[in-house]
């Protein structure tokens, strides 16, 4: 997998495991600087992904009228 373009279409699990296995390769230390540098940028591209998937703000739960929550996934 490539991290450009198909990246932009993977769900949180996909990602994770994405950054297992550049985990695991960097840590087995038989890649060339060049090709570790480019699993570490691409770690990085993935985890500040993560984090704006995953932010839920500062946790407050606020109410919202359903008339401007749009549930079926028409426009209003």
């Amino acid at each position: 997998m490539s991290a450009s373009g198909e990246a932009d279409e993977w769900g949180i699990s996909e990602r994770i495991d994405r950054l297992e296995a550049i985990a695991e390769t960097l840590e087995e230390g038989e890649v060339g600087l060049e090709t570790a540098k480019e699993l570490r940028e691409e770690a990085d591209d993935h985890l500040e992904t993560l984090r704006a998937d995953l932010d839920v703000g500062d946790g407050e739960i606020i109410e919202m009228e359903a008339e401007a929550v749009d549930v079926d996934g028409d426009e209003a």
